[in-house]
């Protein structure tokens, strides 16, 4: 009751109509079903959160479409997403949260996703396939590695069919921890990193990237609390960052630029944020974040696993983490890995040190430093452009 009672915040009024939805289409779902059945039909359904076509659900279906034609596979995007003439000539398009979305959402051999949401309804699909087990052929091809405890991961929170890893520690990890059944967690690698290859890196490109806080980023409805955002330490110590006048000094003097890409659930504060250097743009989710970390030379984070394409692909990575223990404590508890011990970069406390370090990386033309990049060899232990074939053998033979 207090879990129900905790998230009644966040309910709006289609999560109370998904009931009623899915009670109308079932008879639709049935017939539509007992149809592919009869023709030897079997649908494969890939989304990541609607909005976008630019993660691992992406890469997964491009493959798909262009190199297995035999497979009657769709995706799912909203049809004003900035991204939606990107995946349209691939074909089969389904708009998000439609009523062919739940057709062909209950119809499906493979709900295939980036996103533990990838479905109509959050709220009534996890009773569906969580708390009653059914229509549930959930393919989780993962946002980013999991690093860390996520509780909200584990198998009695999930049910998913397949939960797709893109290193070794974190499939050993998740394959211990997590309580999936035998075979359930696969290393393939990711889709995505198919695409991490023969790179071009812009050595004057410096990406800042933090990731979101739960405690102020997930919205609310009317019932919710409203937050003080630029009184928050989030707030102050990256705005402290981006307006620090020695790197706003050195980045002038060597023509270098800054771009600031807030987690998407942190975007709806980026308006809060300020500067007056024509060298620091800020990035919003019209820019693909993708394209942006192939060309960036550093990456300066707190926790967000993008910094993991970034050792993917051997580039320098900084760690500014300047509230590790409220995160531990609010968000996220600690897994396998630990950034001191295993990260692919420094960890850093406050600004000086992150302007510091940011210099020196420049004076070293954004090398890795041997100590990262033998870490970086070691947990990568696929590093080729076939995980998304990989992923297909897998659910062929699941077939």
């Amino acid at each position: 009751m207090k879990k129900i009672k905790d998230n009644i915040k966040y309910l709006k009024l289609n999560d109370l109509l998904a009931p009623f939805i899915f009670l109308l289409i079932l008879p639709c779902v049935l017939i539509f079903r007992l149809k592919n059945k009869l023709k030897h039909k079997k649908i494969w359904l890939v989304c990541e959160n609607g909005e976008t076509a630019r993660d691992n659900g992406y890469w997964f279906y491009k493959y798909i479409k262009e190199n297995k034609k035999d497979i009657s596979c769709y995706y799912v995007i909203k049809k004003d997403s900035k991204d939606y003439e990107k995946v349209k000539d691939l074909g089969n398009i389904i708009e998000f949260k439609s009523l062919k979305h739940w057709l062909y959402y209950l119809s499906s051999k493979y709900n295939i996703s980036s996103q533990k949401n990838g479905n109509p309804n959050q709220p009534f699909f996890y009773i569906l396939h969580v708390v009653l087990n059914l229509f549930n052929n959930r393919v989780f091809l993962q946002h980013g590695i999991t690093k860390d405890d996520a509780d909200w991961l584990y198998y009695k929170n999930t049910k998913f069919r397949y939960f797709i890893c893109g290193a070794k520690d974190e499939y050993e990890y998740i394959k211990k921890k997590f309580g999936y059944p035998e075979n359930n967690v696969q290393y393939t690698g990711f889709a995505r990193f198919d695409n991490l290859h023969n790179i071009k890196i812009e050595k004057k490109q410096i990406l800042f990237m933090p990731t979101w806080r739960n405690w102020l980023g997930r919205e609310t409805n009317k019932l919710g609390n409203k937050i003080d955002f630029t009184s928050t330490d989030f707030y102050k110590f990256w705005n402290e960052l981006l307006n620090d006048a020695e790197l706003n000094k050195f980045i002038e003097t060597n023509n270098l630029e800054i771009l600031f890409y807030p987690h998407i659930n942190m975007q709806k504060y980026l308006k809060d944020f300020y500067q007056t250097n024509k060298n620091i743009k800020f990035l919003n989710t019209s820019n693909d974040i993708g394209e942006i970390l192939k060309t960036s030379a550093i990456l300066v984070t707190d926790y967000s696993s993008v910094f993991m394409d970034f050792a993917y692909m051997r580039k320098p990575i900084i760690f500014f983490q300047f509230d590790k223990d409220k995160y531990r404590q609010m968000q996220y508890k600690e897994g396998y890995f630990n950034y001191e011990r295993d990260g692919f970069g420094p960890v850093l406390e406050n600004v000086n040190e992150v302007v510091n370090y940011i210099k020196l990386s420049y004076k070293n033309d954004f090398e890795t430093p041997n100590e990262y990049r033998k870490k970086m060899d070691n947990f990568f232990e696929i590093n080729d452009s076939n995980n998304s074939e990989r992923i297909y053998q897998l659910l062929m033979k699941g077939e």
